[in-house]
């Protein structure tokens, strides 16, 4: 998921020229007086295994299953006869978290006429500037876990999200709160546009919905600056009778915070959101965290027959239990495989329409099928809540609901 936050439209840009001008090298390099769509196209002839690219910052996230999933549903695809009879593989590039590094991935992957499609980054801020790379190269890019609302508003054909956004995550928040009667609120937030985009969300909702906003801090997620201190804003916030508190957090400055907040004595509920929902915050929380509740992609506990069918597969397989990143990688390949056996062509543009000409599967996450934008036609949330130091399932998940863009094509 967007823990990390996401660039700016202004560094989104800074980062374009660049990368449109390398991407013209590498294909230049690579292919003479080819095109992008060419390269691609010419692998629809080939025999030889299909390659998806998985920019990741597999060195630095090794305590996540996002690789294990994935390579769960290769081995299940290539075992049930491949696309067309060709096997497909993965090939791992770490981007270090860095936009600069993703950025040189992005021009490698995307140059490379072996690599068919792309399944990453992690990171919104990364993800964001590497569409531009991916699409000029006529290359599908599937993200699993960027949040960012920007992604898939610039108009390209060929950029598709597997997850919600932030401001579906800020408003499911706030019908939790509105729900469960809890009417006076305090939002506790990065500043930067993950941070913003849900804690503006959160309040958009809360506002129509009847939840009164008392009060809303930020924190740099530098550090620096002239942030109101951890303890001032939970003291103040005791004053306040708050009945609940929405954290739009980081897991290690969230945790810090929810200890603050418990030890000053605030009894509100703690609602979080998705980058809350981390074996991270679990870790640094502690005892402090207990009763949190976060609006989450997945949860192993959850009874529907194809959550329960992975677990098993995923338990049998590697001996522990699936994370959230686990569930969205294991999906993502197969959406790309299924959408590659109905095109019969791994060419950027063929594979497109038929991720958005397919028909509705349903995946582990929920269901997948893509509007105009390349966002989900309908998302689906899942709520966990802390318990015993662990996340439980709750059943009370906000409800399937459709994409804008998806509402604005049915009244057309």
């Amino acid at each position: 998921m967007s823990q990390y936050g996401s660039s700016s439209i202004r560094a989104t840009r800074r980062c374009l020229a660049p990368a449109i001008l390398a991407i013209g090298i590498a294909f230049s390099a690579c292919t003479g007086e080819a095109t992008p769509e060419s390269v691609r196209s010419g692998q629809a002839e080939a025999t030889g295994p299909l390659t998806i690219g998985a920019p990741w910052p597999w060195a630095k996230r090794k305590d996540l299953a996002y690789g294990k999933g994935m390579d769960l549903a290769v081995d299940e695809v290539n075992q049930s006869g491949g696309v067309g009879g060709r096997q497909i593989r993965i090939q791992r590039e770490d981007d270090n978290e860095s936009v600069d590094d993703g950025r040189r991935v992005a021009q490698r992957l995307a140059g490379s006429p072996d690599v068919v499609a792309v399944i990453g980054h992690l990171q919104s801020y990364i993800t964001v500037p590497a569409a531009a790379v991916y699409e000029l190269g006529d290359m599908v890019m599937f993200c699993p876990t960027s949040t960012d609302p920007v992604l898939t508003s610039q108009g390209y054909h060929r950029v598709f999200r597997g997850i919600f956004t932030d401001q579906q995550v800020g408003h499911a928040v706030a019908e939790l709160a509105a729900g469960r009667r809890l009417t006076r609120t305090a939002i506790y937030y990065i500043r930067n546009n993950y941070g913003r985009g849900l804690a503006n969300a959160y309040e958009e909702r809360a506002s129509q919905l009847g939840v009164e906003i008392v009060d809303r801090q930020s924190y740099d997620p530098n550090g620096r600056g002239t942030d109101a201190s951890v303890e001032k804003v939970a003291g103040r916030w005791k004053q306040q009778d708050l009945q609940a508190v929405f954290v739009a957090a980081e897991p290690d400055q969230g945790a810090r915070f929810i200890r603050e907040l418990r030890r000053v004595g605030v009894t509100a509920q703690v609602f979080g959101g998705d980058a809350l929902g981390t074996p991270e915050l679990l870790r640094l929380g502690g005892p402090a965290i207990e009763g949190a509740i976060a609006v989450a992609p997945f949860h192993a506990d959850e009874k529907r027959p194809e959550v329960q069918r992975f677990r098993e597969t995923f338990r049998q397989r590697f001996g522990s239990e699936p994370d959230a990143t686990a569930a969205l990688a294991y999906d993502a390949v197969w959406v790309l495989a299924r959408a590659m056996r109905i095109a019969k062509s791994p060419a950027g543009a063929d594979l497109a329409n038929a991720l958005r000409s397919s028909p509705e599967w349903t995946g582990v996450t929920g269901p997948f099928a893509f509007d105009s934008t390349g966002n989900l036609r309908r998302e689906r949330f899942v709520t966990v809540v802390v318990k015993s130091g662990r996340f439980e399932h709750l059943a009370d998940a906000p409800a399937l609901r459709a994409s804008a863009d998806s509402e604005a094509e049915r009244r057309e």
